[in-house]
């Protein structure tokens, strides 16, 4: 199912904020564009030039005890300030709901579904995109791999 018009312009809204700060947990990238935040789940990276900076999919663990020993923190710690304070210049949804968010400092968020792993076989949430608001009443987009679920906000940033 691809994305309505209106969670289109939801996420077109993302153009011109500044990444503020990232973060990983278990598996997921979280991307604040104050007030939007960003979960990229399933198969996300962040890439500059030609290189992957950071991917959910290098969170093995490297010493099965400590769950920050893992590629995933070491690169976000270490590519920090490379990431962070890019403003988006650039979004695209692709067919199949792929998101694609360019900075101006070179780097490019990437929340792929169309390429994912075997995801297709159970509905899993993909990347999220919410209006943070003290009292939850914020805009919603949930893109799952096979489906899409879209709250409008009492205050939507249209």
């Amino acid at each position: 199912m691809q994305i309505d018009n209106s969670a289109v312009q939801f996420v077109h809204s993302l153009a011109g904020r500044k990444l503020i700060q990232f973060c990983c947990e278990c598996e997921i990238l979280d991307f604040n564009f104050e007030p939007l935040i960003l979960h990229a789940m399933g198969c996300s990276r962040i890439r500059k030039n030609d290189d992957i900076l950071v991917t959910t999919l290098d969170y093995q663990s490297w010493d099965q005890m400590e769950s920050t020993n893992n590629d995933e923190w070491f690169n976000m710690k270490k590519f920090n300030s490379e990431i962070v304070g890019g403003t988006v210049v650039s979004v695209e949804i692709s067919p199949w709901n792929d998101l694609y968010i360019g900075l101006d400092n070179g780097v490019t968020i990437e929340c792929l579904i169309a390429n994912a792993y075997p995801h297709f076989t159970k509905e899993m949430e993909q990347w999220v995109l919410f209006e943070h608001t003290k009292d939850h009443s914020g805009t919603f987009l949930t893109v799952y791999n096979k489906s899409v679920d879209f709250k409008f906000g009492s205050n939507m940033l249209l």
